[in-house]
């Protein structure tokens, strides 16, 4: 469990490094990926903290690379996209370390499960496949049946068991290592990285900023090994309120 409580969030300094997970933290979950909403607020948050970090603000989540920008277009942040799989550093090289041709395998063997229930959503990426069920959570075993039949004798695979959601990735790529990967970078290197995140993919970038002499940040519930906890508005009064000491 998180040691400390939602009403005392740590003072930051300008030596910080931010990296902040996507759906659930930056925005709400949404029924299905591509409804979510991002306000005007998510866009000045990041700005002013881009601003007052000299660029040490990156963004860590399980959406491709192309969405993550779609939606908060016109910034281009560096980022950690499919769990750290694919990662683009601040100076806007893109680095990928995986093979593609069995997790599109595994993709078109869950498509056709996806087809027969319209509730399911099929969300394919370049790294990963992950199979939504939040429309109709009763579908969750039948999901989880079908994920763990489709990566069958795929032992670099393994099974993400999220918030309605069950994704397929390539052992060894995760959250951690991209925050590991960016704090040997300009401009995060030598500074004190800080990960907010809210589902058990974050739990590896919590790993990876504790380790460093970092902060961890959980919004919502559920166990975690992060150093504080809050919810989505907390954090981001708590964000905003530093960004704006610094303008």
């Amino acid at each position: 469990m998180s040691r400390k409580t939602e009403n005392s969030l740590p003072s930051v300094t300008d030596s910080a490094a931010f990296f902040i997970d996507f759906d659930g933290t930056l925005v709400e979950i949404a029924p299905r990926p591509h409804l979510v909403e991002v306000g005007p607020e998510v866009l000045d948050l990041l700005r002013g903290l881009s601003a007052r970090l000299n660029g040490a603000v990156a963004i860590l989540t399980g959406r491709p690379l192309a969405t993550v920008d779609g939606f908060l277009s016109p910034l281009t942040l560096p980022a950690g996209a499919e769990h750290g799989a694919v990662r683009r550093d601040a100076e806007g090289m893109v680095h990928r370390d995986f093979e593609a041709d069995a997790m599109t395998k595994v993709g078109e063997a869950l498509q056709v499960l996806a087809d027969e229930h319209g509730e399911l959503e099929l969300e394919r990426k370049e790294s990963s496949v992950a199979l939504h069920y939040r429309q109709k959570p009763e579908l969750g075993e039948i999901a989880r049946e079908a994920v763990y039949k489709a990566i069958e004798g795929k032992p670099d695979f393994h099974v993400m068991d999220g918030k309605m959601v069950l994704e397929v990735k390539v052992e060894g790529l995760d959250k951690g290592l991209a925050l590991e990967a960016f704090m040997s970078e300009t401009p995060f290197a030598g500074r004190v990285p800080i990960m907010i995140g809210d589902d058990v993919t974050d739990e590896y970038a919590f790993a990876a900023a504790n380790k460093a002499g970092g902060i961890s940040i959980k919004i919502g519930e559920g166990e975690t090994i992060a150093q504080y906890r809050t919810d989505r508005a907390g954090f981001m009064n708590w964000a905003k309120a530093f960004a704006d000491a610094g303008r």
